[in-house]
């Protein structure tokens, strides 16, 4: 029996504990993309934007507001950092879970990682142009 055209074009899904990983090596905003994306895969499309723009948004405002107002970043940013992993892990873990229990696989960490880096690419030069207007 073979699988309709768009169950066939739906991408596997990521771990959430890789997701929760990969927010904690690279940042909030990366685990949010990656978060957002993979409600489609976990088979929830109509909460994939808005899941998406609410932690684009709260990773965003984590990471901005603090240069803005000059505050330290760096524990502030491992605690929001360990924050979000948490709860991008735990907001997925169940459909994940169930998921691999009806024999469905996982997606690529390759793919994930280059998403991770495309994130991240845009980030880093916009903390870099933040950095220095602000001196």
């Amino acid at each position: 029996m073979s699988q309709p055209a768009d169950a066939a074009a739906i991408k596997e899904p990521w771990s959430p504990l890789a997701i929760a990983i990969l927010t904690l090596v690279f940042s909030p905003m990366v685990g949010g993309v990656l978060h957002g994306l993979n409600c489609e895969r976990l088979g929830r499309p109509g909460f994939q934007r808005f899941v998406l723009s609410r932690n684009l948004v709260a990773s965003a405002g984590t990471i901005f507001i603090p240069f803005l107002l000059g505050a330290g970043t760096s524990f502030g940013f491992s605690g929001a950092s360990l924050f979000f992993a948490a709860y991008f892990y735990k907001t997925q873990e169940r459909l994940f879970q169930d998921h691999l229990s009806q024999g469905g696989e996982k997606g690529s960490l390759l793919v994930a990682i280059l998403w991770a880096i495309l994130v991240t690419i845009p980030m880093v030069i916009l903390s870099v142009i933040l950095s220095l207007a602000i001196r």
